[in-house]
């Protein structure tokens, strides 16, 4: 598996490579990886998470056995949450930066890059679990998560509880609901609106990869400065929430490619919607920025050597 882990990674990092060279071309420029984003979140994941649903789930029994499993993806992004607070208070981190960094410590981006690298390391076998975590994920972020942003960045009103409702019921929840909705009810879908569904959902990984390219050639490298925030960032991302983990789940009952996914997806880098909506809410945006560059940039670098650690120990 560490072999097939390296090159899949390699075959993401070529994709991103080719999304860095687009983003320095004078036709693609800011409108280009607008455009990579809005479409992945908007047309390619809904599409992937409505044919993973369908597909992979198939039937009630199957369905209603992943969805026990929310709870613990759940506790693991309450476990992160609590470890960031200790963490922003030890260090004191500014109040304007302090929703960011509780954010990047909390949350993981599991739509960009979290299920990418878990279909091109675990295929279609991994997508369930990967897809429960995804859930837990999201309904935290937009409610807990974008709450805090707005409150250490000076919105505390203003439309937040609507923002937040958009926000849960995104295209990608609302694709997967739908994928729910089609497996309890026995729908069989027709094969003309399967068929393009299925072409959609191809293109998830690959545009998502070109967008990541994009976001990484955007960041100047004389902005990465080595700071205690920096730090304590790739710490609990890279090496303290996977093994925290890792630790949890030995002492459960669980199938081994569960625990897999869930110590993989707890190492993924910082959310890409933390960018957008710490500019909306009046939080430390350029921080946040680099953030989702640098642990998207060490996530990709990384996952070969989790892949093998996971393969010796979580088996």
């Amino acid at each position: 598996m560490a072999l097939q882990a390296v090159e899949s990674v390699v075959s993401l990092l070529i994709l991103i490579g080719v999304g860095w060279w687009l983003a320095g071309r004078p036709w693609f420029g800011a409108a280009g990886a607008s455009l990579f984003s809005k479409y992945t979140v908007n047309v390619a994941v809904p599409c992937f998470m409505f044919y993973n649903m369908v597909d992979v789930c198939g039937s009630r029994e199957t369905l209603f056995h992943l969805l026990a499993g929310v709870p613990f993806p759940a506790f693991i992004v309450c476990c992160n949450f609590a470890l960031g607070l200790l963490l922003a208070r030890l260090l004191r981190v500014a109040p304007q930066r302090k929703g960011v960094f509780l954010n990047v410590i909390t949350f993981s981006n599991v739509v960009f890059v979290g299920l990418p690298v878990v279909s091109a390391l675990f295929g279609e076998q991994g997508l369930p679990y990967a897809m429960i975590y995804y859930l837990a994920n999201t309904l935290f972020f937009w409610s807990a998560g974008v709450w805090l942003l707005r409150r250490y960045g000076g919105k505390t009103s203003g439309g937040s509880l609507a923002q937040a409702l958009r926000g849960i019921f995104s295209p990608p929840i609302i694709g997967m609901l739908l994928g729910v909705a089609a497996v309890l009810l026995g729908v069989q879908v027709p094969a003309f609106l399967y068929r393009p569904i299925t072409m959609l959902k191809n293109t998830a990984t690959p545009i998502a990869m070109l967008f990541i390219g994009s976001v990484i050639r955007s960041t100047k490298a004389g902005a990465v400065k080595c700071t205690h925030e920096l730090a304590a960032v790739l710490a609990v991302r890279f090496v303290l929430s996977p093994l925290l983990v890792a630790a949890l789940t030995l002492l459960l009952p669980m199938q081994p490619i569960m625990r897999q996914v869930f110590v993989l997806l707890s190492a993924m880098p910082a959310m890409t919607q933390l960018g957008v909506m710490a500019k909306e809410s009046g939080s430390d945006y350029s921080f946040a920025a680099l953030l989702i560059t640098l642990t998207t940039a060490v996530s990709m670098a990384i996952i070969p050597l989790y892949m093998l650690l996971i393969e010796r120990f979580l088996v």
